[in-house]
């Protein structure tokens, strides 16, 4: 069945994206009128021309030019492509370029370009990874202080304690084993013990050391950190159930560290878990130039009212913890310029939500 031209111009006008054919030669033979308002020139122009006579000379639309050229001597097949387009009236735009080829039989009819306009989008985007950037600096700068605290009061605190520890610990030795004093000494070992406790975690927080970021796949930084939480399970008499739904994504990590940081988060759930199973969903994807980390577990959840110190260093709730384990995952994923969110239910579970930015 024929199509009549005007139905076919219809058809064409009302696409909301720009299509532009161009046959063998070259030539632009069908153009819609969403492409001209885009690229900025009226329909009429487009008449008898060829891509060359239009585009080839722009020097400022190289690499919107180098897409056709790629599409029509590499003969590639839905090449797609983001770039920037400046227009002759000095607008610049950001186009989402697709291209393919039209074959009859073995023949080469013609190419398809799809050209839509994606400047909007793009600047959400950037406004976006400017925020987060922002609050990534922010949350790095109060790390920092936060460290620079820590390591000042650790020091402070260790020669005191090696001291207190190693005298109590004499005197302990040189009592008879039924005297009454005995006791009022073991509990000041068992303070000094807490306040080491104390100090090597805040040692462990200081010297993280600056990410050495390597493109690495997301999905084996996971496996690794399933596998080194199996002994955890084993001391715990626990289970956990593994979910994951990985896209093969691969990101400029820092792998030791971020396992590290996902090792303390699976290690929350499954020490909070109130059953002998825990599940712990995990899923990777990639949107808006961000790759997404998200992590739910179905412990026992976050109070209300801890939920706003759950970051804080020495927070914890649990009956023998230092609590900068969170604190040593937010600086983490601070440091490679990503941010972490949790929102939490109590007895329903947990819900961690990591962004990091795409390279």
């Amino acid at each position: 069945m024929n199509i009549k031209p005007i139905i076919l111009r219809g058809i064409l006008d009302s696409l909301p994206v720009g299509l532009m054919v161009i046959d063998p030669e070259e030539e632009i033979i069908n153009i819609n009128r969403a492409a001209s308002e885009i690229l900025g020139y009226p329909l009429y122009v487009f008449e008898g021309k060829g891509w060359g006579d239009l585009f080839f000379d722009d020097e400022k639309n190289i690499d919107f030019n180098q897409i056709i050229i790629d599409i029509i001597r590499e003969r590639k097949v839905n090449l797609q492509r983001s770039v920037s387009y400046v227009r002759s009236d000095g607008k610049i735009l950001q186009l989402s370029i697709t291209g393919s080829f039209l074959r009859e039989g073995e023949e080469i009819a013609g190419i398809v370009v799809l050209i839509n306009d994606v400047t909007e989008l793009h600047k959400a985007h950037k406004r976006e990874k400017i925020v987060l950037e922002e609050k990534s600096a922010l949350h790095h700068e109060r790390a920092e202080s936060i460290k620079n605290l820590a390591e000042a009061v650790a020091h402070q605190i260790r020669n005191p304690v090696t001291a207190i520890g190693g005298f109590s610990m004499r005197m302990l030795n040189q009592l008879d084993q039924d005297d009454p004093n005995r006791g009022y000494l073991g509990a000041i070992l068992d303070g000094t013990k807490r306040l080491e406790d104390v100090v090597t975690a805040v040692g462990h927080y200081t010297k993280l050391l600056q990410i050495e970021p390597k493109k690495v796949a997301i999905s084996e930084v996971l496996q690794k950190a399933q596998v080194g939480l199996s002994p955890k399970e084993a001391e715990l008499s626990r289970k956990i159930k593994w979910t994951v739904r990985s896209e093969p994504i691969k990101a400029m990590i820092d792998p030791r560290l971020f396992t590290h940081a996902l090792n303390e988060l699976f290690l929350n759930a499954l020490e909070f878990c109130r059953e002998d199973e825990v599940s712990i969903e995990m899923c990777v994807f990639e949107e808006a130039n961000r790759v997404h980390v998200e992590i739910q577990d179905s412990g026992a959840g976050i109070s209300e009212e801890d939920r706003p110190y759950i970051f804080d260093p020495f927070f914890t709730t649990k009956a023998v913890g230092v609590g900068m384990g969170l604190c040593r995952v937010k600086r983490i994923i601070s440091e490679h310029k990503g941010v972490i969110m949790i929102e939490s239910t109590p007895g329903k579970g947990t819900e961690v939500r990591i962004r990091l930015p795409q390279e």
